[in-house]
């Protein structure tokens, strides 16, 4: 996605003027049927889905296509560019979900990269720019167990508690998601989805 205009699949079923909502994923994923499960809720909001998201080099490009407002939602390293996003245009970001997040770490110190590469991230990704801001934010994992361990094939994975550690920092909601693995929103679209809908119309 870095350097041209990302791919955006969109899936829209709602009346006219239905709130819109800006779905990233990463490069390890399906494309945008890593989101299939949310499809049931076109039926009342405007997706669109946009990748692959590689991190915060894509952030840019993730925060033009929110243009006056919609909400934001991340899957893996899609959910590291939407952190991005997010910090740099809160004021087009009408809610943030992280799902996954896999390419950064909260400490009390601030957002770092995660292992192997713990450099500190880009510094306009602060806890406090996302703080301040007046939209409601979550973040959701899969649980611990057989599908969670799973991912540690994956070139980006999320180990465990590093949801819980980035939702203290950013003083989100944290969902943790039984029987589901590095992608609970496929795994387990029921409870995702409800935890959505009471975001998007809170």
């Amino acid at each position: 996605m870095r350097g041209k205009c990302p791919v955006v699949t969109v899936w829209d079923e709602a009346m006219p003027g239905a709130p819109r909502v800006v779905l990233v994923y990463g490069p390890l994923a399906p494309g945008a049927e890593v989101f299939a499960g949310q499809r049931a809720l076109a039926e009342l909001f405007r997706l669109e889905a946009a990748g692959p998201a590689t991190g915060i080099g894509d952030g840019p490009r993730i925060a033009e296509l929110l243009g006056y407002g919609a909400h934001l939602v991340g899957h893996c390293t899609g959910a590291t560019a939407s952190l991005y996003a997010a910090a740099t245009a809160p004021h087009a970001v009408r809610s943030l979900t992280l799902i996954e997040p896999c390419a950064v770490r909260a400490t009390p110190g601030g957002l770092h990269g995660a292992p192997p590469r713990p450099a500190r991230l880009d510094p306009r990704i602060r806890p406090a720019t996302l703080l301040t801001a007046d939209w409601p934010k979550l973040i959701v994992n899969g649980a611990p167990g057989g599908p969670y361990d799973a991912r540690r094939s994956c070139v980006h994975p999320t180990p465990p508690g590093y949801g819980e550690q980035l939702a203290d920092a950013l003083g989100a909601r944290h969902l943790r998601v039984d029987d589901a693995g590095h992608a609970p929103q496929r795994d387990r679209p029921g409870p995702v989805n409800a935890a959505l809908r009471r975001l998007w119309q809170g």
